[in-house]
């Protein structure tokens, strides 16, 4: 049960910010420091932020609906969010800083994984 409610959480965290993305793309990177006054940034935002996170909480939820697909659908999902915090942890390395907005995302980027990673099951 805790795996299915994990699942429920992951596909609306990543659903909230694919809205975000797509209905208000100038306040979903400002406390990056990241602008997106042109029409192309926005552009930008919606698609990679926007579509993509809306794609991955579609298949989470149909995941649920499909046991025959989901521990495929649920393995590569849970890894996408695990290599994006991989890719925090990488840039904190090189650039030797990780400040207080990108830990907190790649924290929750690592719940997230672990969520939707207690949903898959042994075959």
């Amino acid at each position: 049960m805790l795996g299915t409610i994990g699942v429920l959480l992951a596909a609306l965290f990543f659903g909230a910010i694919g809205m975000t993305a797509m209905f208000r793309p100038h306040n979903l990177l400002k406390d990056f420091g990241i602008e997106t006054a042109a029409v192309d940034s926005r552009n930008e935002v919606r698609g990679i932020y926007g579509g993509f996170p809306i794609a991955v909480s579609g298949l989470l939820l149909f995941s649920l609906t499909r046991p025959d697909l989901s521990n495929g659908i649920l393995f590569a999902l849970a890894a996408c969010s695990a290599g994006m915090a991989i890719g925090r942890i990488i840039s904190a390395i090189v650039d030797r800083h990780l400040g207080k907005i990108p830990l907190l995302w790649g924290m929750l980027e690592v719940i997230v994984a672990f969520l939707i990673a207690s949903n898959i099951t042994a075959r």
